[in-house]
């Protein structure tokens, strides 16, 4: 069975569900600004929320915008039964479907033969920003296979993802647990499944997380994997502006045509609409040689603050700065401090509207 999760803040609390298969967890951690002063509050989103929002465009508590279409790529079908972006179990839930029903078009190959596995055809989630871009990091749970006695006689799963800022394509890093029965490899994606998403470019290698256990076939329980045998972990290097999340297998089964996951959250940093403040005219940096021991110098680094008026999105930021302790001259310590970080312009369209599905 196949389901796709939405969106929600870190720390926020994951919605229980007791279904097996495979399943990306997307945290979507949305930033809500809420005031000048204090504008680091979040919010959570699940993905089927966006996709029926009136006139397709989901609004956050602080005014920014999300959009997002399910996209059918290489003629990979979605079952009428359970469709790819319907709420699962009900409106209510954080849980969102992702399926399809055509192996043939679905199959990615496993590369065992020696050939290049490649999306050629899948089911897509692609998740966009009006005018801001997001740092993002993904959970995929449950890339899983079916529960059969001779492993190349059932469906394996495999999920990726890619992003985009500024048209331009951001590939993630992804890694998986020690012992786990998934494993990162490349994958081919020609350039007319690229484009039937909106993303640029010629044919591409990417990496995919795919099940790669040829002695064990195992459908995971959802929510009940703790040593991570069927997640793989993504992180994307820089802010994006387009979020793009694939689902395919890289087998079809000999009995069961129809196969499914969840996508669960996705995790954007929190932060706020800011611009640059007045920044203090110097700055506490360490001398060398002398430990404990620090001295001023001009500030040349500039410093944002949140601002509803601002042309920049910042990022929340844990970072570390040196005070003077005022226990005897020049002595100082090492604290920990959080700052406010431009990571992009922030330049909503008034034309934002609903991803074209074909």
């Amino acid at each position: 069975m196949a389901i796709a999760t939405g969106v929600r803040a870190k720390g926020a609390r994951t919605l229980p569900v007791g279904l097996t298969t495979a399943a990306a967890a997307v945290i979507l951690g949305a930033v809500a600004a809420a005031s000048a002063v204090d504008a680091k509050s979040c919010e959570y989103v699940p993905i089927h929320r966006i996709l029926a929002s009136a006139g397709g465009v989901y609004k956050m508590s602080d005014g920014r915008e999300l959009k997002a279409t399910k996209v059918n790529v290489g003629g990979c079908t979605t079952m009428g039964s359970l469709p790819t972006g319907l709420a699962y179990p009900d409106s209510s839930s954080n849980y969102t479907v992702v399926s399809h029903e055509n192996d043939a078009m679905c199959v990615t190959g496993t590369g065992r033969d020696g050939s290049m596995p490649t999306y050629r055809g899948f089911q897509a989630i692609v998740v966009e920003s009006n005018g801001f871009k997001f740092s993002a990091d993904l959970v995929l749970e449950d890339i899983d296979a079916q529960p059969v006695q001779n492993p190349a006689d059932g469906w394996r799963e495999t999920m990726s993802s890619l992003g985009m800022a500024d048209g331009g394509v951001v590939r993630p890093t992804m890694t998986t647990k020690p012992g786990s029965l998934v494993s990162v490899q490349q994958f081919r994606v020609p350039a007319e499944s690229l484009k039937e998403v909106g993303f640029p470019g010629n044919d591409m290698l990417i990496d995919g997380a795919a099940y790669s256990s040829w002695t064990e076939t195992k459908n995971c329980p959802f929510m009940n994997d703790p040593t991570g045998q069927c997640k793989a972990f993504v992180t994307y290097p820089e802010p994006i502006d387009r979020l793009l999340i694939i689902y395919s297998i890289t087998q079809k089964s000999a009995n069961d045509p129809n196969a499914a996951a969840f996508f669960s959250e996705v995790t954007l940093a929190c932060g706020c609409q800011c611009g640059e403040k007045p920044a203090s005219p110097t700055t506490t940096v360490p001398i060398n040689g002398k430990p404990g021991q620090c001295t001023t110098e001009p500030n040349k680094s500039p410093s944002y603050a949140c601002d509803f008026m601002g042309k920049k999105w910042c990022e929340t930021k844990e970072t570390t700065k040196w005070v003077m302790t005022g226990s005897g001259p020049g002595a100082c310590a090492q604290v920990s401090s959080t700052i406010s970080k431009p990571v992009s312009s922030y330049s909503p369209s008034k034309d934002f509207s609903r991803l074209p599905e074909p």
